[in-house]
C-alpha cells in the first residue's frame, strides 16, 4: 500500500532536508571550536545567560548575551515576514545566509568578547530552521538533535513493538536527519583539525547541492 504522505515534492524536500541538516551539523560547531567553547545552534544556555546576569548584575554580560538572542528572534521574524511579504524563495535566501556565515565565522578575530562567537551560529542556524521546517508533515530540525533522537526513538517502538507501521516513514525521515546532521559535525571536525576556521567554508559545497536540488523542476510522472 501506497502511502500518501510520499509524494515527489515531499520526497524531493526531504532529500533536501538532509543536506540542509548536514550543514546544520556542520556550521554548528563554530562556536564550540573557538573560545566559547558552547554550542550555539539552540537559546536555552542563552537564556539561562541573560538571568544569571540580571542576578549577578552583570549589565556586560546580559546586554551581550541579549543581542544573540535578538539576532536568533530576528531571523525568524525574517522569514515569517519575507515569506508574507516577498516572492523571494525563503530556501535560497537560508542557503546564503548559511554561506554568508561561513565567511564571517572564517574571517572573526580572535580577541572579541566570547560571546560573539555565537553570534553567526544564532543567526543563520535560527534562519536555516525556520527556513526549513522539515517534510512529510513532520516538524524536522536541522541544527540540533534533540528532539529528533526523541522522535526517532518513539517512531522507531510504535513501528516495531507497538505494531504500527504508519510510524515508519517518521522514524525514517528523523533517523536521517539525525544522521546527515552528524555526519556534517564528523566532517567538520576532520576538515578543522587541518584548516581551522578556513573549514567553515567547505559548506559552500552542501549549499551548492541544495541550491542546485531547490532549482531542478520537479519530475511529475504521469
Amino acid at each position: 500500500m501506497n502511502d500518501p504522505r510520499i509524494t515527489p515534492e515531499a520526497k524531493k524536500n526531504a532529500h533536501i532536508h538532509y543536506v540542509v541538516a548536514f550543514i546544520g551539523g556542520f556550521l554548528g560547531l563554530f562556536p564550540v571550536f573557538n573560545v566559547v567553547k558552547l554550542f550555539g545552534s539552540a537559546q536555552t544556555s542563552n537564556l539561562i545567560e541573560i538571568v544569571y546576569g540580571l542576578i549577578g548584575a552583570d549589565w556586560q554580560a546580559v546586554l551581550l548575551h541579549a543581542g544573540g538572542a535578538f539576532l536568533y528572534a530576528l531571523a525568524v521574524f525574517l522569514v515569517t515576514f519575507i515569506s508574507a511579504h516577498s516572492r523571494l524563495n525563503i530556501k535560497i535566501v537560508s542557503l546564503f545566509v548559511d554561506v554568508a556565515a561561513a565567511f564571517v565565522m572564517w574571517k572573526m578575530p580572535d580577541n572579541l568578547p566570547k560571546t560573539v562567537y555565537l553570534y553567526p551560529t544564532f543567526f543563520a542556524m535560527s534562519f536555516q530552521w525556520s527556513a526549513f521546517p522539515g517534510s512529510y508533515g513532520f516538524v524536522c530540525s536541522t541544527i540540533f538533535s534533540t528532539n529528533n533522537l526523541k522522535q526517532t526513538v518513539s517512531a522507531l517502538t510504535e513501528a516495531f513493538c507497538n505494531g504500527k507501521s504508519e510510524f515508519k516513514l517518521k522514524a525514517k525521515f528523523f533517523g536521517a536527519t539525525m544522521a546527515c546532521y552528524h555526519l556534517g559535525v564528523a566532517s567538520c571536525i576532520l576538515l578543522w583539525n587541518v584548516f581551522g576556521n578556513a573549514a567553515f567554508l567547505f559548506s559552500m559545497i552542501p549549499a551548492a547541492v541544495a541550491l542546485i536540488m531547490i532549482l531542478i523542476p520537479l519530475r511529475v510522472e504521469g
